[in-house]
């Protein structure tokens, strides 16, 4: 599978513009930031992959676990409402701000080898947990397999044609999820795993579901995300595909249970 990550000096330049805006608008409550996923481990997919950070604030800036508050939202809007993602190659830039003190719930903490971090020093609350905590999360993240390929459906069916690649990608965000979790099931190594490209991962998963190749078509597709854009009977294909392979792991998932 052909990967086109970011050249060095385009995602410094990202990530500089970040690590700008954030020390702007948080100043002293601003504790770390890290970059993590795929342009990090190397399988990104120029136009389909977002530049994921993580931004740990301090509780006086956060309403609550994952917002900061008003005025700082609105600071840093304006610190990067001139910035586009596109001009990296990225689909979006994925900000998620998080309570430095209260890790949100239902998520489990990063992987060494997942992130880099680009400021700061990570605060307590996002160190490694042991392996069972991921496995833990990966049992309950695939016991909603299949209401995400009912909600994925329900928000493809009545889009106009420009509307089907958001779905798409959407789709891909959530396949690679599942992913993630059926092979953290069927090694027992969820670090190893979380460590994993996306082409490793495939193998993986595809032996372990039985998958009749709709996982590694779905991708195929994905890479060549351009023409999701341009064709639009090959986007929907490629959502085609995705759904086949929710169903796949839906049926593995009854079949382990």
């Amino acid at each position: 599978m052909n990967f086109s990550p970011p050249k060095a000096e385009v995602l410094n330049h990202a990530t500089e513009s970040i690590v700008s805006a954030c020390k702007t608008t948080f100043t002293d409550n601003l504790e770390c930031i890290t970059l993590k996923g795929s342009a990090i481990k190397g399988d990104f997919i120029q136009g389909y992959s977002d530049f994921d950070f993580h931004v740990f604030i301090k509780p006086e800036a956060m309403d609550g676990e994952k917002n900061p508050k008003l005025k700082y939202a609105i600071l840093f809007q304006k610190a990067i409402g001139d910035i586009t993602p596109k001009d990296f190659g990225a689909s979006q830039f994925q900000i998620y701000f998080i309570n430095s003190k209260k890790y949100p719930r239902n998520w489990v903490a990063p992987v060494k080898g997942t992130y880099r971090i680009l400021w700061g020093n990570l605060p307590p609350i996002a160190k490694e947990r042991s392996d069972l905590a991921y496995l833990r999360s990966a049992r309950q993240s695939l016991s909603h397999v299949s209401d995400d390929k009912q909600m994925l459906i329900r928000r493809f069916v009545d889009k106009p044609n420009p509307g089907v690649p958001a779905v798409v990608r959407l789709l891909g965000v959530t396949v690679k999820s599942h992913m993630y979790s059926v092979a953290i099931l069927a090694t027992s190594k969820p670090k190893t795993v979380l460590r994993s490209k996306l082409n490793e991962l495939i193998s993986i998963v595809e032996e372990e579901i039985r998958s009749k190749e709709h996982l590694c078509r779905f991708f195929e597709y994905i890479c060549d995300w351009s023409k999701i854009h341009e064709n639009h009977d090959y986007a929907r294909d490629a959502f085609g595909e995705g759904i086949e392979v929710l169903d796949e792991i839906a049926c593995w998932v009854r079949r382990a249970t």
